[in-house]
């Protein structure tokens, strides 16, 4: 009897106990749910809904937290199909678009969204109803955009940055300086200033939690970056701080900060030497009592691209941008509805040729959240924004987005699962980092010396075309280090000013009119003092990259321009008489004229190891023979390659008169606004270089190869990151 009474009291006790631990689990995953934390939320309803399968209440929110947890997106679906089979309630189709949507199941989700807009404006509506129907249209129209998306094959190379930067912590949000030498970006984890704290900024390690940081971490010599550290403690408080932007020349920082005042501001902060100033808040013209949180600024310093979501825009937050005039920054000019939609947008970056604009928008052709797009603009108007497309946009929400002076990588921060992920949030890169035609500028770096010292000194530019001025820049004021950006169109003059007595101001020009690719030249300035007894000649810059853009042809040598890594050809633009000469027929991009096509054997599927190859300039001889002797025989499904002769923004002065025994070449006019001429079209490398040759023989000296993937256009250093199509993410 006693041994019964034993046993049901112990029953008794384990019972409460499991009671007791259900409710606590349950207050918890409710608390983690509430606050947003999907992860964890999914995680203890996982646990409860294991414990008790019917209960409607933790299967939904299973459910609802997988859609916001990227590394279980798939479960979604499972459990919302499994609640349709019982729960016949209209709401249910709205969750299962979602879970079909985010998992890329486009025509079931747009099936199961136009169910649940029929049938909910079929009834009476209710308060919130209204949200959620217009929410399910959005979605139709973002599935719709990733149908299209899928369609077209999108190559490119996704890779984690690794460790370091990236830890089992929070990394995101990274911005770079033009030439890469600098990354930095905003940290969480156990290092950030003050440890966990509290609401009053008061250390706690029960019920407080580490805030933002800004990290800072610079590129090594076999290119990795080096272990990110805390910027500067002038910077870094126990309070949210972090990196929004940073201008192409690496000495001016952009953070965001939010206090109970305002729903958050721009702020600045300026390197000088070693050091970083405290963080100054941007005027009433950027910011207002609404938010304001993301920014670029262009490469002359001139205009800031900024987000908010001020009153009397075309959306919840839309895209402005506003004019330095007299050394501050004037009223915003919304962008406009070429960029902005009734949507949001977020996250600008103007790249330093100053006409290439990146931005996050949940309108366009999202498919579905916040997507990457990018636009050009030409004559003073931006065209219609083009999506990354797929896999740099996912159905989550994709921002933050940057790429180099270049435009062959990018970098951006993502929680996805994929590609290698060490945190919730860290760091990525992709290439190539612009889909088509990379940016036009010329990159001008180097150090700036007085009597051979590093000096701090003021570099101004001066259109000659128009005597308009460009900048200030500034030297670093220990390193001497200096970066700048001039886009194509005119010649310029440099007037290098050193602010010590008995050193007058150096002038030198540079004249990039007629620049047709990136081109980065590494110039060292020398200023002398009348008394300085070791004075040097040192090569002007004119003379740098006239050595560069004249460099003689050589059999392996496809193409040339002064950067020292990945890069595409300089075109020698001259003009021509065109007496005589039949009229050019340009053809649109999205329609190229056919070309007789060369079929010859090759090694289809067969793909080396190209390793050794990665990241190697192409401008090496030996590099390009060692590409032609491992890769010159492959071919692939879609892939063809052609011979490139000339490219011109105005294709009127270019003649091929001497070229006409290879037949009409291909002309096509590209979003850049340069047209683009090219002759043969083959399968193979090692064909089109024999084809190469044949044309420069017939005096084309600066023809090149360049490959076409569906009838997109990718030179071939960006094809040797995509293992020639062997790697290809779709």
């Amino acid at each position: 009897m006693k041994l019964k009474i034993y046993l049901l009291l112990f029953i008794c006790f384990n019972s409460f106990l499991s009671f007791s631990q259900t409710k606590e689990e349950k207050e918890e995953a409710a608390m983690h749910f509430d606050e947003k934390n999907y992860k964890k939320a999914y995680e203890l309803y996982d646990q409860l809904y294991t414990k008790a399968p019917k209960n409607l209440e933790f299967k939904f929110r299973l459910g609802y937290s997988s859609l916001y947890y990227p590394e279980k997106k798939a479960r979604a679906i499972e459990v919302f199909e499994d609640i349709k089979r019982v729960d016949k309630s209209t709401d249910v189709d709205y969750y299962l678009a979602k879970a079909y949507h985010i998992n890329y199941k486009f025509d079931q989700a747009i099936e199961s969204y136009n169910t649940f807009i029929t049938l909910k404006e079929s009834q009476k509506l209710k308060e919130g109803d209204k949200e959620f129907i217009d929410d399910a249209k959005l979605g139709v129209k973002n599935c719709e955009s990733g149908k299209e998306l899928v369609a077209k094959k999108i190559f490119a190379d996704i890779k984690n940055l690794g460790a370091p930067p990236n830890t089992d912590e929070q990394e995101y949000v990274p911005v770079i300086s033009a030439d890469e030498s600098i990354l930095i970006y905003t940290y969480v984890g156990k290092n950030t200033t003050g440890g966990k704290v509290n609401d009053d900024l008061k250390a706690d390690n029960i019920e407080g939690s580490y805030h933002e940081d800004i990290y800072i971490s610079k590129k090594a010599t076999d290119s990795t970056f080096t272990e990110g550290v805390s910027i500067s403690s002038s910077i870094n408080t126990k309070g949210h701080d972090a990196a929004i932007a940073l201008s192409p020349d690496g000495s001016i920082l952009f953070t965001y900060l939010s206090t109970d005042k305002d729903h958050g501001d721009i702020y600045v902060s300026k390197l000088k030497g070693d050091d970083w100033s405290s963080p100054d808040r941007l005027n009433a013209n950027v910011n207002t009592s609404e938010w304001e949180g993301s920014c670029s600024i262009t490469a002359d310093g001139r205009y800031l691209y900024f987000a908010s979501e001020r009153a009397g825009g075309m959306g919840g937050r839309d895209l402005y941008v506003s004019e330095n005039i007299n050394g501050d920054w004037g009223p915003a000019v919304n962008l406009g509805p070429e960029i902005n939609t009734e949507q949001d947008e977020d996250a600008p970056f103007i790249h330093p040729d100053g006409i290439t604009l990146f931005f996050s928008s949940k309108g366009h052709k999202s498919i579905g959240g916040y997507d990457i797009m990018y636009s050009i603009k030409k004559e003073n108007r931006w065209i219609e924004p083009i999506s990354m497309g797929i896999p740099l946009n996912t159905t989550e929400d994709d921002r933050y987005y940057v790429i180099n002076a270049g435009g062959d990588v990018g970098y951006f921060s993502s929680n996805r699962g994929d590609s290698g992920g060490k945190g919730g949030q860290d760091l990525y890169m992709v290439t190539p980092g612009i889909l088509g035609e990379k940016p036009i500028l010329a990159l001008l770096r180097g150090n700036v010396y007085a009597d051979d010292k590093p000096v701090d000194a003021k570099i101004e530019i001066i259109k000659k075309s128009n005597d308009e001025k460009v900048g200030p820049y500034y030297s670093n004021s220990k390193t001497g280090k200096y970066l700048m950006a001039l886009t194509p169109g005119s010649g310029y003059k440099i007037i290098i000013t050193v602010n010590l007595p008995g050193f007058e101001p150096i002038e030198e020009e540079l004249d990039v009119e007629k620049l047709q690719k990136f081109v980065e030249i590494k110039k060292d300035f020398y200023v002398y003092s009348d008394t300085y007894a070791n004075k040097k000649s040192h090569d002007p810059v004119k003379s740098i990259l006239d050595s560069l853009l004249g460099k003689k042809a050589d059999p392996y040598d496809f193409k040339y321009d002064a950067t020292t890594t990945n890069t595409t050809a300089i075109v020698k633009e001259t003009k021509k008489e065109t007496k005589n000469e039949a009229p050019v027929k340009v053809a649109n991009n999205d329609s190229p004229v056919k070309t007789e096509k060369v079929t010859v054997p090759c090694d289809e599927g067969k793909y080396p190891d190209f390793t050794a190859l990665k990241g190697k300039s192409l401008n090496e001889p030996a590099n390009y023979k060692m590409l032609l002797d491992i890769a010159g025989n492959i071919c692939a499904k879609n892939l063809v390659f052609k011979v490139q002769i000339a490219a011109y923004r105005k294709p009127e002065n270019y003649t091929y008169k001497h070229l006409k025994s290879f037949g009409e070449p291909e002309v096509i006019n590209y979003p850049d606004g340069i047209t683009r001429f090219t002759q043969l079209q083959f399968n193979t490398l090692k064909e089109a270089e024999k084809g190469r040759q044949k044309i420069i023989s017939k005096g084309q000296p600066d023809a090149w190869v360049t490959a076409f993937i569906d009838g997109v256009r990718y030179t071939l250093e960006e094809l040797i990151m995509l293992d020639f199509l062997g790697k290809s993410i779709n």
